[in-house]
């Protein structure tokens, strides 16, 4: 094969060399592409990922003195929450002012007393009935709910007892938990 003979079957297909060309360059433009940009942010990328998840696993090892401190702080703020047992009354004093400021009617309060032998403290269930509107009963249950001691609201049931009136009745079983006296 000669070079007149090459001449010859370029100036026939003209149309596929230009377009063997073009693919030519595209391919050496996409080679380029992926070995002087791409492959660089792939590997710097991939090693600022590595070097954060060893950081983050150097992290957890060295924080166990920080996990554990937490802890104590949260255990701290939950014993904060439990009533010492000498101001039960007050704490019953309290429920039935919520009442009273929900403009309810709390006739009287029946408790059991029970005892967690693991964690040393006491508890009482406390069951109630309070009366008054819907949203008045509504807000008192929020209120309940509020309590910054460690208190549970069981179970609670609402009846109406009259069709004809707006009253109605709230049954409330609630557990708070106790710090025995010199806990």
């Amino acid at each position: 094969m000669n070079l007149a003979m090459i001449g010859e079957i370029f100036a026939v297909r003209r149309r596929a060399f230009v377009l063997l060309a073009v693919v030519a360059l595209a391919d050496l433009a996409l080679v380029l592409y992926l070995s002087v940009w791409q492959k660089p942010a792939l590997e710097r990328t991939l090693s600022e990922w590595s070097a954060k998840r060893d950081a983050a696993a150097r992290g957890t090892e060295r924080s166990a003195g920080l996990r554990y401190r937490e802890a104590e702080r949260d255990l701290a703020k939950l014993q904060e929450r439990f009533i010492p047992k000498k101001e039960f009354a007050g704490f019953l004093s309290d429920l039935f002012g919520i009442a009273k400021g929900n403009s309810l009617r709390l006739n009287g309060i029946s408790y059991k007393p029970g005892v967690i032998k693991d964690e040393g403290l006491v508890t009482y269930g406390l069951s109630f009935t309070v009366t008054g509107k819907y949203a008045a009963v509504k807000s008192f249950v929020a209120d309940l709910v509020r309590l910054p001691k460690m208190v549970t609201l069981d179970s609670i049931s609402l009846g109406n007892s009259s069709k004809t009136e707006e009253i109605v009745d709230l049954k409330v079983q609630l557990t708070v938990y106790l710090k025995p006296e010199g806990a």
